[in-house]
C-alpha cells in the first residue's frame, strides 16, 4: 500500500507548537480548560497580526523574519534544539554548524565512494576485534562495513541500510530492551537532519526509507526533535535469550576527504532481574 511522505514545513512546526503550549497552558492553569490559545492571542504575544500569524501557519508568506519567529518561539517556551529547527525551517540556519565533513553543496558521496575509502587498517581492525562490534558509517548513519561480530549480532542489518531504518525492524525491536527510549532519540535526531538538509535528495530518500515503517510514522507524529545524539553509557540487549549491557563509544574521522564514523560496541553479560 503506498503511503504519502509526509515532511514538516515551517507553519506546521509552528501549529503544533501552539497546540503543545495550549496543553502546557491548561495544566499549569494559566489557560482554562474550556479555552484554546488562539491565533489572535499568539499573534498579540508576538507583536503581529493575526492575519500574518494565519498566513504563517498555512506557509503562504515567504521567509519571516527572525525577530518574529523569536517572539513566537518565547511564546512557545522551545528549547534549544527546537528553536535551531524553526530557524533552519525558515532558512534561517547558516550560523549552525554542518553535519561533520560536510561542504557547501550538501552533497552526499554515493555509498561505494564511503566503501572504497576504508583502509586496510580499518578492514584489519574490524577482522581482529573478535567480541567487540565494529562498524563503519556514513555521516547520515548509513552502514558501509561492519565485522563478523557486528553482522552476527544483527543479522538483518546489511551494509546500505540506515542505523534508524534498522532500528524499525522487528530483529530490533526483539534485540533492544529499552527499544523506544532508544528509536525516540533517532527519530528526534532525524528530525533535525531534514531541518538542515531535507531539500537535499540523500535526506530525501532516507526519509522515505523510513516512512515505510507505521512505527516511524507514529513516532514523527511526536514533533520531538534534537542535533545531536546523547551519549547512553549503557544499552540493554537481549541477545540469543540473553542480556547484555552494552557500552558504546564513537569516532569522527576523516578518510580520503570522505567524513566517515566508527563505532566500537562492548558486551558484557548482564544478570537477569
Amino acid at each position: 500500500m503506498y503511503v504519502e511522505v509526509e515532511t514538516t514545513t515551517l507553519g506546521r512546526y509552528l501549529a503544533a507548537l501552539r497546540q503543545r503550549e495550549e496543553g502546557r497552558r491548561h495544566e499549569a492553569g494559566l489557560l482554562p480548560p474550556t479555552r484554546k490559545l488562539s491565533r489572535e492571542r499568539t499573534a498579540g504575544e508576538a507583536h503581529i497580526t493575526a492575519s500574518y500569524l494565519t498566513k504563517v501557519e498555512r506557509d503562504e508568506v515567504g521567509q519571516v523574519a527572525v525577530g518574529i519567529l523569536w517572539q513566537l518561539a518565547e511564546a512557545y517556551h522551545v528549547s534549544e534544539d527546537e528553536w535551531r529547527y524553526v530557524c533552519d525551517l525558515a532558512g534561517h540556519g547558516a550560523p549552525y554548524p554542518y553535519l561533520a565533513g560536510m561542504d557547501l553543496a550538501l552533497t552526499m558521496p554515493p555509498l561505494e565512494e564511503f566503501r572504497a575509502a576504508l583502509t586496510p587498517m580499518m578492514f584489519t581492525e574490524m577482522d581482529e576485534a573478535t567480541t567487540d562490534l565494529v562498524a563503519f558509517v556514513t555521516p547520515q548513519r548509513q552502514l558501509i562495513a561492519a565485522n563478523r561480530a557486528y553482522l552476527d549480532t544483527y543479522p538483518t542489518h546489511r551494509p546500505g541500510m540506515f542505523h534508524l531504518e534498522w532500528a524499525f525492524t522487528d530483529e530490533s525491536k526483539e534485540i533492544f530492551i529499552n527499544w523506544d527510549e532508544q528509536v525516540d532519540l533517532g527519530v528526534a535526531w532525524h528530525r533535525g537532519i531534514m531541518g538542515r538538509y531535507g531539500h537535499t535528495q540523500w535526506a530525501q530518500e532516507s526519509h522515505r526509507r523510513l516512512w515505510e515503517f507505521a512505527d516511524f510514522r507514529r513516532k514523527w507524529e511526536a514533533q520531538d526533535v534534537a542535533y545531536s545524539r546523547p551519549a547512553v553509557p549503557e544499552t540493554l540487549l537481549r541477545i540469543r535469550g540473553r542480556r547484555y549491557a552494552m557500552t558504546i563509544e564513537s569516532w569522527q574521522m576523516q578518510h580520503s576527504s570522505l567524513p566517515i564514523g566508527k563505532t566500537r560496541c562492548r558486551l558484557r553479560p548482564f544478570p537477569e532481574q
